[in-house]
């Protein structure tokens, strides 16, 4: 196991990025008390677009692992 070296992965983490951009949008409706957010906009629906994104993310993660 010592001789092994260790290759860095790198390279873009989606599924940190949907994560991360989720919390600041959370962080800015808490902070503002909900009076700027969109009235065209549900929350519902941004929930629903956040979990399809997450979901299919997954997915792809998933089938591209079992690819290697």
């Amino acid at each position: 196991m010592a001789d092994q070296e260790i290759e860095p992965r790198g390279g873009f983490d989606i599924v940190a990025f949907v994560f991360g951009v989720g919390a600041l949008l959370a962080a800015g409706f808490v902070l503002t008390g909900g009076d700027y957010w969109p009235d065209f906009l549900d929350l519902r629906w941004v929930v629903a677009g956040g979990a399809i994104v997450i979901g299919l993310g997954l997915l792809a993660g998933s089938v591209l692992r079992q690819r290697r």
